[in-house]
Parts: C-alpha cells; structure tokens; sequence
C-alpha cells in the first residue's frame, strides 16, 4: 500500500468518529411521591413550619409534567394531618414544588 492511500484511509475512518458537541441528554429524573418528600420538608421549613416525616404516600394524578399526592404529616408540635402536595414543571422547564392543607388543583 502506498503512502498516498494509507493517508487517505486513516482521514475516512478519523471523521467517522464523530466529536462531543452535542453530549447524550442528561438522564431524566423520575419523580414520586416517595422521592419529593424531602424536598416538602425543606421548603416548609424555609417557611417556618417544621414537618416530621410525610408518612404513607399517595399518587393522586401523575402525568410527564405533574405529579400530585397526600400523604399523613406529622409536624414537630406531635400533631399529625392530611397534606396535599406537588411536582409541576411550569413552561420554563423548571420543577416547582407545593403543599397545602387541602387538596391542590
């Protein structure tokens, strides 16, 4: 094989490899009602109010932008209630977290 062929060779197979501009997506995060726990724990806590553990976890309504659940809280104070809570992405893509005393629409 001559020098002029090798060279052409090794530049076909050098631009089939390809580069790192565009890296693969980062991995979804999959949100449950068992995963944002913690993070209700933490807002209300920014708020002033200190939740215990969310016990017994429900899925009211999921769907790829939204998900909505109950589950029992038991605050700091010993008392123990029914709070609704959610994960929405608003239009910008970011992922907004809420929870209320009665249920979330």
């Amino acid at each position: 094989m001559n020098k002029r062929v090798s060279i052409i060779l090794l530049a076909g197979f050098l631009s089939a490899c390809g580069s790192n501009d565009n890296p693969p997506p980062a991995p979804e995060i999959v949100r449950t009602c068992e995963s944002i726990r913690s993070d209700v724990i933490r807002i209300a806590a920014t708020n002033g109010v200190t939740m215990v553990k969310i016990y017994d976890p429900k899925t009211l309504k999921t769907g790829p932008k939204e998900i909505s659940c109950s589950g029992r809280v038991l605050v700091s104070s010993g008392q123990s209630t029914t709070l609704y809570y959610r994960d929405s992405q608003d239009e910008d893509g970011d992922w907004l977290v809420q929870y209320a005393e009665q249920p979330l629409e």
